[in-house]
C-alpha cells in the first residue's frame, strides 16, 4: 500500500495501523531535513517514531518506507507518503533495506478497477498545436521519477491534442497522486496540458469518450463511476474546462450512446 497522509490521518494495512502525527521541516548545515513523527499500533503493541525523509525500517510482520515528506513549497505540502508491505510478500533487497530507495525500489501495487476517473497533468504551458506529446509525456516521467519517487508515469492513459491515445502506467497497477485521495481501483485517464488555461479540442473529448466507455464495458462498470479527480481530494483537476463536459452530463452522454 502506498498512501498520502497528512498530521493526524490514519492508515491501515492488515492488522498495522499507523498515525501521522505532526511533520517538521528543519536546516541542517546547507540541507534541508523533513522529519515526521509517527504511531504504529498492531494489537497490543504500540511504538512512537521520529522519522526522516527517505527512510525505511521494518516493525513486526511489516516494511515501512516514508517515501517522502513534503515541505511547506512542495506540491502536496504536508503530506507524508508512506509505502507498506508484509515482510513475507516483499523481495529480500526491499525488506532488508534502511532507505526508501528511489524509484526502482516502489512497489507495484494490483488493483482491481471500480472507477474510471479524469485528470489533467495541469501543465504551466496549455499544450499548442507546436509542442510534441510525447515530449511532455517523457518530461513527466522523468520528472515522476527523480522528484516524486514514482515507477512510472502516474496515469494509465494520456491524450494529446488530436485525440491520439498514450499509454502510460500499466493500468492493472495503481496510479499516484500529489494529494490525499486513494487512487486504488481508479482507471485514470489524463489530458495532456492545463485546462483551467485551454479548452479541450472535440477530437479529445471523443477519445475520453472512446476510453470511458472501453473501460465501463471492460470493468463491468455503471455511467455513476464516471468522475473527475475533484470528486475525490480538494482539487480543480482536470481544470475548469474539462468540469464542465463531466459536471452538464456532455461526457456521459457521449459514454451511453458508445455503449448503446
Amino acid at each position: 500500500m502506498r498512501r498520502n497522509r497528512a498530521a493526524g490521518d490514519t492508515l491501515s494495512f492488515g492488522d498495522l495501523v499507523v498515525v501521522v502525527q505532526s511533520t517538521a521541516e528543519a536546516r541542517i548545515g546547507a540541507r534541508t531535513v523533513n522529519t515526521a513523527l509517527i504511531e504504529l499500533n498492531s494489537g497490543t503493541r504500540r511504538e512512537q517514531r521520529k522519522v526522516r525523509e527517505g527512510e525505511a525500517f521494518n516493525w513486526g510482520a511489516y516494511h515501512v518506507a516514508i517515501v517522502a515528506i513534503y515541505g511547506p513549497k512542495e506540491l502536496g505540502a504536508g503530506l507524508v507518503a508512506l509505502e507498506i508491505g508484509q515482510l513475507a510478500s516483499l523481495p529480500s533487497h526491499v525488506a532488508d533495506a534502511v532507505s526508501a530507495g528511489a524509484a526502482d525500489m516502489r512497489l507495484r501495487i494490483p488493483h482491481r478497477i471500480t472507477h474510471v476517473t479524469l485528470h489533467h497533468t495541469g501543465d504551466t504551458q496549455i499544450l499548442s498545436t507546436t509542442d510534441d506529446p510525447v515530449m511532455r509525456l517523457r518530461n513527466l516521467q522523468a520528472w515522476g521519477a527523480r522528484d516524486r519517487n514514482w515507477w512510472d508515469v502516474p496515469y494509465h492513459f494520456l491524450l494529446g491534442l488530436d485525440g491520439l491515445v498514450f499509454e502510460g502506467r500499466d493500468w492493472r497497477f495503481t496510479g499516484e497522486t500529489n494529494t490525499a485521495y486513494d487512487p486504488t481501483g481508479h482507471f485514470l485517464i489524463s489530458v495532456i496540458g492545463n485546462y483551467d488555461l485551454q479548452e479541450p479540442s472535440p477530437k479529445q473529448l471523443d477519445a475520453i469518450a472512446d476510453l470511458m466507455a472501453w473501460a465501463l464495458k471492460r470493468f463491468n462498470l455503471p455511467l455513476d463511476r464516471i468522475g473527475g479527480h475533484y470528486h475525490y481530494a480538494k482539487t480543480g483537476c482536470p481544470g475548469r474546462y474539462l468540469r464542465r463536459p463531466l459536471e452538464d452530463g456532455t461526457l456521459k452522454r457521449m459514454v451511453a450512446a458508445r455503449l448503446r
